[in-house]
């Protein structure tokens, strides 16, 4: 048990110095360029709602396995890290294809995100007697979560543009 929490621990103290390390990069990256559209709050509620229904997804396909208490916090704290990671990956191929570059962050934050939740999954403390997700089954809902934060977050922007038109 001690050797958990001491891997938990060490897990969010790398989390935590891979956001510092990777947020001057992420700054410098602009994947989505929408110049006509600033980032309002009403941009940023639609990011959050997105973002917030990908956790739930993972959260719905992981939920018979073991998963530690309040595990849809932990799936959005996840995005601390893979976020600034994809935005920095997308600086690194700033010279590739926008599309191209989007895919092969996309895939690397699927594979992170999946590895990271099959952690804490294994490590983190839990009072359930349920069977283990296995590293595969973790990344493909790790997958299914990205795809529907995908296909959700253009959806709910062309309802907003469309409130926003007709009010």
């Amino acid at each position: 048990m001690k050797t958990q929490n001491h891997f938990v621990t060490t897990l969010l103290q790398f989390g935590f110095w891979a956001v510092l390390f990777l947020c001057p990069f992420s700054s410098q990256a602009n994947p989505i360029s929408i110049p006509e559209k600033p980032l309002t709050p009403e941009i940023t509620f639609l990011i959050s709602f997105s973002i917030l229904l990908e956790a739930t997804c993972i959260l719905f396909l992981l939920r018979r396995f073991r998963n530690p208490r309040f595990f849809i916090l932990w799936i959005l704290g996840l995005h601390l890290i893979t976020y600034p990671a994809f935005l920095s990956f997308l600086w690194l191929l700033q010279d590739m294809r926008p599309a191209l570059a989007v895919a092969f962050g996309e895939g690397l934050v699927v594979v992170i995100e999946g590895t990271l939740i099959y952690c804490i999954c294994r490590y983190a403390p839990t009072k359930q007697n349920l069977p283990m997700a296995s590293l595969i089954r973790c990344w493909l809902a790790s997958l299914a979560g990205n795809a529907c934060s995908l296909i959700a977050f253009p959806l709910l922007m062309n309802f907003y543009d469309f409130v926003s038109r007709h009010p």
